[in-house]
């Protein structure tokens, strides 16, 4: 009976640590979850990005039916769709100036990609947090909502 009883605590905690770990990955994103939300970049490949201080923070905001904007070093727009947790926005527009941070003109070749070649989307905190990857790339912004 203890030796019965004890692999059914092992066994329902074992369960517990797996639950966590799903919600540690993050919750897979759906239209209605990005719609009428801005979020700003706040890492790109896991390593904190910062805003210089008379910068404008990179963002990609989500509006009605998927209608998806957003800035790196130039302004991007398209149409969005997501299936199955995968963000695809193909033939985005872009404006086509260039920034003295090499950082931001890389930013837009690689938010370009994902969006055409399709990322996954997660979002983390309550939705506080949004993910998006590919391969090794991986881009992590924060929800900033305009007031």
């Amino acid at each position: 009976m203890k030796k019965l009883f004890l692999s059914a605590a092992v066994l329902l905690l074992t369960a517990g640590c797996s639950h966590t770990m799903t919600d540690h990955d993050g919750k897979i994103a759906t239209a209605q979850d990005l719609e009428h939300h801005n979020y700003v970049l706040v890492a790109i490949d896991g390593k904190a990005y910062q805003t210089a201080a008379n910068e404008m923070a990179p963002n990609i905001e989500f509006g009605e039916k998927m209608h998806l904007s957003g800035t790196m070093c130039n302004n991007f727009f398209g149409q969005g769709s997501i299936k199955a947790g995968v963000l695809t926005a193909k033939g985005v527009g872009m404006t086509r100036k260039f920034c003295a941070d090499a950082t931001l003109n890389q930013l837009d070749q690689t938010i370009g990609q994902l969006l055409e070649k399709g990322a996954t989307a997660t979002l983390h905190n309550d939705g506080q947090r949004l993910v998006l990857s590919e391969g090794k790339t991986q881009l992590t912004f924060e929800l900033k909502d305009h007031k």
